[in-house]
């Protein structure tokens, strides 16, 4: 597969500028600033709000787009790079099916992956798709990246803005917590039952990922509402991990709000009462998964995140 994001000839080049840029957006408290952000650089970009369900929302945008190719931009991203979008995409013919997703950056906890980030999608597989709330396959009900081809490229577009208010906070980090102990719509548990299940989960998501959720459990006290998504993480985490929670919950919006308003908050809106949940979560993923998290402080959150550098994801990544 070859790729640029600003040159290419023939048939396998996708003129970014003519594809339609779908911007979706449903709760997020800072959707319309982000939707600014989006019009500046992509005049011609249309919204789809208030469509409950990943499946529901991502074939509205392929039915309210016209081009072969669709680029979607979730509600909680804000665009940072200027130049991509008047460029050229060149994809090999035999990739012209699959989903592109690039990496975003998360101000929380300076994570950079495709969680969230800008996709370029065939405008085919948006009008087809089957997942999460919609899925046949139980393996594509929390993701449909492991259902679909597809390909992540390590090229920051976007930043993820998901701590402006404790829920927000909270459900971002609760669905990483849960998802991390999936590959391949998998889970770790169940396809390695013979393994203790730090090995397990070390060996089903690999280094990168099993990173990746360290660093959800420990990083980003120094983020308004971050300790809300470090709970979530560490909850979602504990939940899936060593109470047998089924995980599709996560893909279902209203079962997080419930959760939310009946257990999480009036449980954890005390501030003190939520540091020592984290820090009992901390200890329990730390003796039964050796996670080996730490309860960071804000100044030790803030030095991190000006340093840290995430180990690449291999498999079918690429970097443009």
């Amino acid at each position: 597969m070859s790729i640029s994001a600003t040159t290419g000839t023939g048939d396998t080049v996708l003129d970014l500028s003519t594809c339609d840029a779908i911007f979706l957006s449903f709760d997020e408290p800072n959707a319309d600033v982000h939707y600014k952000r989006v019009l500046e650089l992509l005049p011609h970009a249309k919204r789809v709000h208030g469509v409950e369900g990943f499946d529901a929302a991502h074939r509205q945008a392929g039915e309210v787009a016209s081009s072969d190719h669709v680029i979607t931009i979730d509600a909680d991203n804000l665009l940072v790079d200027d130049r991509f979008f008047t460029g050229r995409f060149d994809v090999s013919p035999r990739d012209r099916g699959a989903v592109f997703s690039f990496s975003a950056r998360n101000v929380l906890n300076a994570l950079e992956y495709g969680n969230g980030g800008v996709k370029i999608w065939p405008r085919e597989t948006l009008t087809t798709l089957r997942s999460h709330e919609n899925a046949q396959r139980r393996e594509a009900a929390v993701d449909f990246c492991w259902t679909t081809p597809y390909f992540q490229i390590n090229r920051v577009l976007s930043e993820v803005h998901m701590t402006a208010t404790p829920f927000q906070a909270f459900r971002g980090g609760f669905r990483e917590g849960v998802k991390f102990n999936l590959a391949g719509g998998i889970l770790a548990y169940e396809a390695w039952p013979d393994l203790p299940k730090s090995e397990a989960l070390l060996r089903h998501i690999g280094a990168a990922n099993h990173e990746r959720l360290r660093v959800w459990c420990s990083v980003g006290l120094d983020t308004p509402n971050g300790d809300w998504a470090i709970l979530g993480a560490r909850l979602g985490c504990v939940m899936t991990a060593l109470e047998d929670f089924d995980h599709i919950h996560v893909a279902d919006y209203a079962w997080i709000e419930t959760f939310w308003r009946q257990e999480v908050f009036p449980k954890w809106n005390d501030a003190d009462t939520r540091r020592d949940t984290v820090a009992e979560l901390g200890a329990r993923l730390n003796a039964e998964l050796a996670l080996e998290i730490a309860d960071l402080n804000a100044e030790a959150s803030r030095f991190i995140k000006s340093t840290y550098r995430l180990q690449r994801a291999f498999g079918m990544t690429m970097t443009v």
